[in-house]
C-alpha cells in the first residue's frame, strides 16, 4: 500500500496531494490529545511537539511567509510560566487570550472533554502593540477523575486569519485601559473563525491543480 504521508527535506510531514489534516476540535482533544496525554501510539507523528511561547509565530516549524495553512503542536504547559497568562509575552510580541474556558463537547453525545481559549498575536514593545491576524486555539483535556482541573499537555492550532481589508490593522495605545479596550474589540472577530486551509482537490476526472500563489 502506498504511504499517504512523505516527509519534506525540511523534516516538515507534507500530505500528497487531494488531502489536507483538518480535525475538529473534538476529534484535537479526544483523539490525539488524549492519546498524547495517556503515552499511546499515533498512526503518524502529524502533530510534533514545540514550545509554541519560544517564538512569534511566524518563526514556527513549517511558518515563515508561506504559513497560510493552520499548523498543529504538542506543547507541555508546566514548561514555561507567564507572569500574565492572558498576555504571554513572544518573540517580538505578546499572545493575548480573548477567548477564555470554553468547554469542548465531544460530537454526538455532548460530553464535556476539555477547554479551549483563543489567542491573537500582537506585535511590537513596551506599551505599543498592533493586532496582527495570526490567531491560536489553546486546547487541553479534562481528566475524567476531576473535569475541573486540565491536563499538563496542550495541543495547539495556529494559523493566519484571512483579512478582510488588506493593510488595515488595529492599533494598540499607551496605557492598561486602552489596551483592554483593544482585546475586547478583536474578541468578536477571532474567537469563531473558521482556519483557511489550501485544498487541492480532483475536478472531473482531472487534476485541476494548485490555487495561484498569495502575493507576499
Amino acid at each position: 500500500m502506498e504511504k499517504l504521508i512523505s516527509y519534506g527535506i525540511d523534516g516538515n510531514i507534507k500530505l500528497p496531494v487531494g488531502y489536507r489534516f483538518h480535525p475538529t476540535d473534538d476529534v484535537l482533544v479526544s483523539y490525539y490529545l488524549t492519546k498524547k496525554v495517556f503515552a499511546q501510539p499515533f498512526p503518524s507523528q502529524l502533530i510534533p511537539d514545540y514550545d509554541v511561547f519560544q517564538t512569534q509565530p511566524s518563526e514556527l516549524p513549517g511558518g515563515g511567509k508561506s504559513f497560510y495553512e493552520q499548523k498543529f503542536f504538542f506543547y507541555h504547559t508546566g514548561t514555561r510560566v507567564f507572569e500574565n497568562p492572558d498576555k504571554r509575552v513572544v518573540g517580538s510580541g505578546q499572545w493575548r487570550v480573548v477567548e477564555k474556558g470554553m468547554d469542548v463537547e465531544l460530537a454526538g453525545n455532548n460530553e464535556f472533554i476539555g477547554k479551549k481559549n483563543t489567542l491573537v498575536f500582537w506585535e511590537g514593545k513596551g506599551t505599543r502593540f498592533s493586532k496582527t491576524n495570526w490567531v491560536m486555539h489553546e486546547f487541553q483535556l479534562a481528566p475524567t477523575s476531576n473535569p475541573s482541573e486540565m491536563s499538563v499537555w496542550g495541543v495547539y492550532r495556529i494559523f493566519q486569519k484571512k483579512e478582510a481589508k488588506r493593510g488595515k490593522k488595529a492599533k494598540g495605545s499607551r496605557g492598561e485601559a486602552s489596551n483592554s479596550r483593544n482585546v475586547e474589540m478583536v474578541d468578536e472577530s477571532v474567537v469563531n473563525v473558521t482556519p483557511s486551509v489550501i485544498d487541492f482537490t480532483m475536478e472531473t476526472g482531472s487534476f485541476s491543480g494548485p490555487p495561484s500563489p498569495l502575493s507576499p
